[in-house]
């Protein structure tokens, strides 16, 4: 018997905070996206448009403390594994070159799973290379019913 699925469109809003340095940057999304249900996870695929860059967006929502991003373009590719209170290690690609990153979860709170796909995603993270902070970031994801 196959695993049913169930896809279907939805309107999403992200908003990141980004601290590096001195320095704070802050961006707020609103996209459309498929939120597809799986019987191990909910996937939620929508593009960012910023700077003339269409960047493809997926969410992996396997459990309530287990988040995976992945964003990738033309110019950039990097994988984000988030749960809370662990590390886990990844690679920024760029056209320069590929820079590895530990990626630190400070703080996840989430409300989609699999019986309730909609509702809030917030994670504050820290990037680090060779143990050295990048910055500290804070996204929220709201998925509505």
């Amino acid at each position: 018997m196959q695993p049913i699925r169930k896809t279907w469109s939805t309107t999403i809003s992200l908003s990141t905070q980004i601290k590096q340095d001195d320095q704070t940057e802050a961006f707020d999304f609103k996209e459309l996206g498929t939120l597809t249900l799986t019987p191990n996870a909910v996937y939620l695929r929508y593009t960012e448009h910023q700077y003339k860059v269409a960047t493809p967006v997926t969410f992996k929502i396997s459990q309530i403390d287990d988040i995976l991003l992945h964003r990738h373009n033309d110019f950039t590719d990097v994988q984000l594994h988030f749960s809370p209170n662990q590390e886990f290690q990844s690679h920024y690609i760029t056209s320069q070159g590929n820079i590895p990153i530990t990626v630190r979860t400070n703080q996840l709170t989430n409300e989609i799973t699999n019986d309730h796909p909609y509702g809030k995603l917030a994670v504050a993270y820290t990037l680090l290379n060779n143990h050295e902070p990048i910055g500290n970031y804070q996204l929220t994801l709201t998925i509505p019913q």
